[in-house]
């Protein structure tokens, strides 16, 4: 519910115009005290389902409000959450919603995705740039995976990106072009690591 509640906030800041920024991210933060982290929590979970804004503004807002641990701790549960959401959706209701909302060409392309889905493509796949998350999410919930089993490798393609992100996010004021060089580094790894396992 607090997802559903985040989302809606979230639409309607973009339909009004509102600058949502990782430093903008912050303040908002701020201004909630102890609530601070449920709100982080519940708005990331709730676009890694539905994505009306990239991901990453709340992960490098994460690292800019609360640090790189506490941040981090906080972007991960909320990745746990989020995948789970789209993998439960998937498993239960999957075939109803597809038929429902979901045009042929990306019905086929799921269908495909799913044929292939195993623990290694599910770390695969959240290793490497681009692909979408909800989709991953979505489809490891039709395949014969288990619920452990994906969860397990989704937290372990996720962690390495939002470590850096997290951490990018901490740096930024303090040392803009370390964090920039950080986070192009490692992104540099993740894509040579990607194409690597790619191969195999």
């Amino acid at each position: 519910m607090l997802a559903i509640i985040s989302v809606s906030g979230i639409v309607i800041a973009r339909v009004t115009n509102t600058d949502i920024r990782p430093a903008n991210l912050r303040a908002m933060l701020f201004q909630l005290g102890a609530l601070a982290p449920l709100a982080l929590v519940s708005a990331l979970a709730g676009v890694l389902v539905v994505p009306v804004i990239p991901a990453s503004i709340f992960q490098v807002g994460a690292g800019l409000a609360f640090g790189s641990w506490l941040g981090l701790v906080y972007v991960l549960i909320a990745d746990v959450i989020g995948a789970s959401i789209g993998f439960v959706v998937a498993r239960y209701w999957g075939k109803t919603l597809l038929a429902r909302y979901l045009d042929v060409q990306t019905q086929a392309q799921l269908d495909g995705l799913t044929k292939r889905i195993s623990w290694r493509g599910v770390i695969l796949l959240r290793l490497l740039p681009g692909p979408a998350y909800p989709l991953v999410s979505f489809a490891s919930g039709f395949s014969s995976i288990s619920y452990p089993t994906y969860i397990v490798a989704s937290f372990i393609g996720v962690f390495p990106g939002l470590a850096l992100l997290v951490l990018a996010g901490d740096l930024v004021e303090r040392s803009p072009l370390l964090a920039f060089g950080l986070a192009a580094l490692v992104l540099l790894g993740l894509v040579i690591a990607g194409r690597g396992l790619s191969k195999k």
